[in-house]
């Protein structure tokens, strides 16, 4: 069987329960290349090759868990956010592009604030706060968690990304017992409704962790929460960044017009023309 002939078997298989074609294409060929440890250059060139004794049998396995619809990510143990690679594990949200309007956003208000006090409340991954700090070599970040797994995640990747003499991780929900102040504060909450939970995809609902999914009721128990630190540990003019869901602009808007210490800023619409996340500072 040549290399072509093997994944284009895995493809056909992972078509046959339901997942889309363009998916499967990719997932097909990051599981060969992560196996074999080939870049897509060589995998293109050998396919007409005899298939590699290497690639089995954790193809295969690879391919059985993807048809169980787990996420890529998982199966594999990384994802790419900010052009860095991010361990991942089902302790953790899978990183998603939308939240690099975060990023972007947090180096924009940062400016040339170069020893900026950051905290990142809710981790996961630690994706927000070590992109940050790998663009701001002199600020120091607090990132935290509920989720102890997750932080043993989240430092595997600030040592893996050499910035852990800079990002301290902190086991506790938002910021709770975290001293400021901070100049920016930043953070991508629980948000889907506790009822939307039977309409989230098994890939999803099945495998990532539910305390980073879901935010109560209306789905804005996190935002609140973080709007509640903010108010107490930002500096005088400092920022709060937080993404929100499909759909809950108008709600998260309302949430900080109604604050006396926020001014709303600006909301970070991605490149589907969604609103995801709010900008707003300190008064």
């Amino acid at each position: 069987m040549t290399l072509h002939d093997a994944l284009a078997a895995a493809r056909t298989r992972l078509a046959g329960v339901g997942l889309r074609a363009d998916e499967v294409a990719i997932d097909v060929d990051v599981y060969a290349c992560t196996i074999l440890g080939w870049d897509r250059a060589r995998l293109l060139a050998d396919l007409r090759q005899a298939s590699p004794a290497a690639l089995e049998p954790r193809f295969s396995e690879w391919v059985a868990r993807r048809e169980q619809r787990e996420p890529t990510p998982y199966i594999v143990g990384v994802r790419e956010f900010w052009g860095l690679e991010f361990e991942v594990s089902p302790a953790v949200l899978i990183p998603r592009p939308e939240s690099e309007l975060i990023v972007e956003e947090a180096l924009r208000v940062l400016g040339s604030l170069e020893d900026a006090r950051i905290a990142d409340a809710g981790t996961g991954s630690g994706c927000l706060a070590i992109a940050i700090a790998c663009e701001s070599a002199l600020a120091s970040v607090v990132a935290t968690d509920i989720s102890g797994d997750a932080l043993e995640v989240a430092a595997l990747n600030a040592r893996r990304h050499n910035v852990d003499s800079r990002v301290r991780f902190v086991h506790t929900s938002y910021l709770d017992g975290v001293s400021g102040p901070f100049d920016l504060i930043v953070a991508n909450p629980p948000y889907v409704k506790d009822g939307d939970k039977p309409g989230l995809s098994r890939q999803v609902a099945g495998y990532e962790p539910h305390v980073a999914l879901f935010g109560g009721g209306d789905g804005l128990r996190g935002v609140t929460a973080v709007l509640e630190a903010g108010a107490s540990k930002l500096v005088p003019g400092g920022w709060l960044i937080v993404e929100f869901g499909l759909g809950q602009d108008d709600q998260v808007q309302a949430l900080i017009d109604d604050d006396p210490a926020f001014r709303l800023d600006r909301l970070r619409q991605d490149l589907q023309g969604i609103a995801r996340t709010a900008v707003a500072q300190r008064v």
